[in-house]
């Protein structure tokens, strides 16, 4: 009989806890209040990986960027690399600093591409590399210097997606390149104002290896940059033995450039920009490489290789 009463009494508070369940909702809102919450910490926990592998990620006091088509991680040359927009004249002209015979409407190739940067602004090693050749070209590129490079690393962060401008004759390697026989190795900075590097040294990427200047030919000018190369034979006259940068490195130009970018380029425009005096003291003024007889043939078998413009 016992047993039968508990049995009643149970069934009769379970009705109870029915019954109050129903005259007071609250109970239900407040399970749905809960659903919500979660599902809107999980949304703002994804929101918040798409905003943080968006971002930048400093490496070596430089800014290491996310490429957007292939999602790679790359050193840049300088921080915030962007094409001038101005030409030497401090003529508005955004295809001038590109890789390809975007000088002269077509007449005259640009080996490398130029970066916007004050003079003093960082340079860093986008690769682990070594220092292979270094001098001053007066009438040239200044105080510059190639870097050797593991060319396997060097193509782990090439852009699938690059496209050059054929509008402006910009071109993605140059004729004499076979991409089944040569290994693109060379990384070159020029109209350099001071280096922290020297012949033989090895570098890491992200590492500070030399500060921006007018250097060489690039005295006078209104659009202060560096020079920047990529090349599977450290010589070569015009486009020859060179690739553009911009197949690797993704450099704002045109219309990527934002306001504060055209902002800053038009003011450094205003100026005219020499080299500082001194900088060529302690350095050779000719190719060590080609002091020691140890040149590349750039030359070698040109005529009979398949042209590659693109």
């Amino acid at each position: 009989m016992e047993n039968e009463n508990k049995n009643v009494n149970e069934i009769l508070d379970e009705k109870k806890e029915e019954k109050a369940g129903k005259e007071n909702p609250k109970s239900g809102k407040k399970t749905g209040v809960i659903l919500g919450i979660t599902a809107l910490l999980i949304l703002g926990i994804i929101i918040l990986g798409i905003i943080f592998n968006g971002r930048n990620i400093k490496l070596g006091g430089n800014v290491v960027n996310e490429d957007e088509d292939d999602k790679i991680f790359r050193v840049n040359p300088v921080k915030d690399p962007q094409v001038t927009y101005y030409n030497f004249r401090g003529e508005a002209y955004p295809d001038w600093a590109k890789f390809g015979m975007t000088r002269s409407n077509g007449a005259r190739g640009h080996q490398g591409i130029d970066i916007f940067a004050l003079p003093g602004t960082d340079v860093y090693a986008v690769l682990d590399g070594k220092i292979v050749d270094m001098y001053v070209d007066k009438t040239g590129y200044g105080l510059n210097f190639y870097m050797e490079v593991d060319p396997k690393e060097l193509e782990k962060i090439k852009r699938k997606n690059f496209k050059p401008k054929e509008s402006a004759r910009e071109w993605a390697y140059s004729e004499n390149y076979d991409p089944n026989t040569m290994q693109i190795k060379y990384i070159r900075y020029c109209h350099l104002s001071e280096v922290n590097v020297k012949i033989g040294d090895t570098v890491k990427a992200g590492q500070v290896i030399a500060k921006t200047g007018t250097t060489g030919n690039a005295s006078g000018t209104h659009a202060p940059h560096v020079h920047f190369e990529i090349a599977f034979e450290m010589r070569g006259k015009g486009l020859i033995n060179r690739v553009n940068p911009e197949m690797y490195f993704k450099i704002k130009n045109g219309k990527d450039l934002t306001e504060k970018d055209k902002k800053a380029q038009t003011e450094a425009s205003k100026t005219e920009w020499f080299e500082t005096k001194g900088y060529d003291k302690g350095f050779s003024e000719k190719s060590t490489l080609l002091e020691a007889g140890k040149n590349p043939n750039e030359n070698k078998n040109l005529k009979n290789m398949k042209q590659k413009k693109k």
